[in-house]
């Protein structure tokens, strides 16, 4: 233990470490050396060898970040110098593959058991020499104890608070509060044994994490996404708490859990009322600390959601309760539940359209989620995107969200985009350039089945209405979320058809122009060099845009908003490219490629003088014989 000289008052030092120890009122994490380390560590992960060697923007952070590092160290007591001594050096200097292995050998070493004791070892030695150190000064020590344990340290009734009790109060106070008599009497060396097992003793196991939310609904009774588990309280607590007409997995922990959960029973009554649309969540979050479990859960929840919310659904709410089991036994649990009076519960169309891309979801990355957490880069990037949505959406115009502008949009696309070209371990110009490519082809796409569907628009004002609809229905239909899917084989095998359709000058000549190039390999590539020149113009102007946002340079509203487009779309397909990632484990680099791909396979089809509608036609034709082969398998 800290060794304390006989002439020192020991009311007066304990009473400095209890008042340092916990963090102060709503006080962010502390930055120390663990955190410098950190953000070492993760910057040479993010950091290709290449530019680790000669980037001169690499290296200029590198210097700024070993000189934190030094500053940093120089505020750590004699102990803990001692015993980080060594993996410090290793994770100080190094290539970038060493200083990778380095900061983690740190991270392990710095939140060790045996480091927080020496941590708070060094915090009593100081605060026991009269006069020699500063209210400042302990701070900083210990700041040092609350890095060590993380997420223990931020919360209201916080592992740094409860050890600073241990120090100060009384015995029956103590006795009260852990709930037990005191076997030894509270000398200071006890108090501060007690103490040091409390910071030393982080509560961990199996993390279990309860919650619900308001203006929310579910596909079905009961959907699950990997750890994620998404019910229908009015159907799961009935079943749980009453009737038992249907089991369901988690049935037994909610009947275990309901005396310990005084919210459930109130979640019970309101989800049976009409006008409530509610959702009971449960996240698995397998073995870990305690602490900061309700965060990391509604953090995972919301991840989630942001794909369905961009997708056209609309954001569920918080009304607060949660629960925290550890090792199945109820630590933590909200006081109450807080429905609020929503004028708009009758949107059934928005929390549908929810519920259903949330099912979704679930089926495409439920498997991904099994295995591992989303990255927090790819879950800042999601939450960035979907604020970035609130331009125009159905949570702003319908349910009162804050309107996001159009030059805040831009700067939060722009931020997504860079963390989604940090996930996928690419270039942010490579990226961009891939985008760009996907972008082109998509608007050649949209452009020529517009033009192909051209004599079915404004149907009424045409005789012939039943016929109009048999051949938009054979050369059209739509698929899940409303996507328009547009045979362009049917469409040029039936043009004879849809051309003795009564139609305007305009769609006429629109609908021969797509004809034109689907059937002609040399048109469609005169209209691919157009796009391609055209995307190149608006990539550059969105890049004039983004450096105007950022730097606070001209910019008016007329070039800012038509780059929206641009920014909404490429923005979309690297979500979609980074969630792909994700789910399959595929190199970023290799998905980079497939799009590059893409653009020069459709201009070798072209180069070999194969027609879009002749390529469209094999397409179906090898869909129909799979389908068939499918179907004459032994079931």
């Amino acid at each position: 233990m800290a060794t304390i000289p006989p002439t020192t008052a020991s009311s007066s030092w304990l009473q400095s470490v209890a008042e340092v120890l916990p963090l102060p009122h709503r006080a962010v994490a502390p930055y120390t050396l663990g955190e410098a380390i950190d953000e070492l560590g993760s910057y040479a992960q993010a950091t290709t060898t290449l530019d680790w060697q000669s980037s001169r923007a690499v290296k200029k952070n590198l210097a700024s970040l070993r000189a934190e590092i030094t500053a940093q160290a120089q505020t750590i007591g004699a102990r803990l110098r001692r015993t980080i001594a060594a993996p410090l050096a290793a994770a100080h200097d190094g290539d970038r593959e060493a200083t990778v292995v380095a900061a983690a050998r740190f991270r392990e070493a710095w939140r060790s058991k045996a480091a927080v004791s020496d941590a708070f070892r060094d915090l009593c030695e100081a605060a026991a020499l009269a006069g020699a150190r500063t209210h400042e000064l302990l701070r900083l020590l210990s700041a040092i104890i609350a890095s060590q344990i993380g997420p223990a340290a931020g919360r209201p009734f916080s592992l740094l608070r409860e050890a600073a009790d241990a120090l100060v109060d009384t015995e029956e106070e103590l006795a009260r509060k852990r709930n037990a008599p005191l076997l030894e009497p509270l000398t200071e060396a006890r108090r501060l044994e007690v103490a040091e097992g409390i910071l030393v003793a982080i509560p961990a196991g199996r993390v279990v994490v309860w919650t619900v939310y308001d203006r929310a609904t579910v596909w079905g009774m009961r959907t699950a996404a990997g750890p994620l588990t998404f019910l229908r309280p009015e159907w799961a607590l009935p079943n749980a708490f009453d009737q038992e007409l249907h089991d369901f997995p988690e049935r037994a922990e909610l009947r275990q859990i309901r005396e310990g959960v005084g919210w459930l029973d109130d979640l019970h009554v309101e989800s049976l009322k009409a006008e409530n649309r509610l959702a009971l969540v449960r996240v698995d979050l397998g073995e870990r600390q305690l602490a900061g479990a309700v965060e990391e859960a509604r953090l995972r929840i919301e991840a989630v959601l942001s794909i369905a919310v961009q997708a056209g659904g609309v954001s569920w709410q918080s009304p607060g309760a949660a629960a925290v089991l550890l090792d199945g036994e109820v630590r933590v649990s909200s006081f109450g539940l807080t429905i609020r009076d929503h004028s708009n519960h009758g949107d059934s169309y928005g929390m549908g359209a929810t519920a259903e891309i949330l099912t979704k979801v679930a089926d495409e990355l439920g498997d991904a989620l099994s295995k591992r957490p989303m990255p927090e880069r790819l879950v800042e990037a999601l939450t960035s995107l979907r604020e970035a949505r609130m331009t125009d959406h159905r949570d702003v115009t319908m349910y009162g969200a804050r309107r996001v502008t159009p030059r805040v949009a831009t700067a939060l696309e722009d931020h997504a985009m860079e963390l989604i070209a940090s996930v996928l371990g690419v270039r942010s110009d490579g990226l961009a350039s891939a985008l760009q490519r996907r972008e082109a082809l998509d608007q050649v796409d949209r452009l020529v089945l517009s033009r192909l569907m051209a004599p079915f628009r404004d149907s009424r004002m045409f005789e012939r209405a039943q016929e109009r609809r048999e051949l938009e229905d054979a050369v059209s239909h739509y698929v899940q979320g409303g996507i328009l899917v547009v045979s362009v084989a049917k469409a040029v095998a039936l043009r004879e058809e849809i051309r003795a359709l009564p139609m305007s000058r305009l769609q006429r000549a629109d609908f021969e122009e797509g004809l034109a190039i689907c059937t002609d390999p040399a048109r469609e590539g005169e209209l691919l060099d157009d796009m391609w020149r055209m995307s190149c113009v608006i990539r550059a102007r969105h890049r004039r845009v983004r450096n105007a946002v950022n730097h606070g340079l001209p910019l008016s509203a007329t070039t800012l908003n038509s780059v929206r487009d641009y920014a909404d779309a490429t923005s979309r397909t690297a979500l979609d490219l980074a969630l792909d990632w994700f789910k399959n484990g595929e190199l970023g680099a290799t998905l980079l490629e497939r799009e590059q791909r893409a653009w020069a396979e459709r201009f070798a089809r072209i180069e070999a003088g194969n027609s879009w509608a002749s390529e469209d036609a094999r397409s179906e034709q090898g869909q129909e014989r799979a389908s068939e082969d499918s179907s004459a398998r032994p079931q």
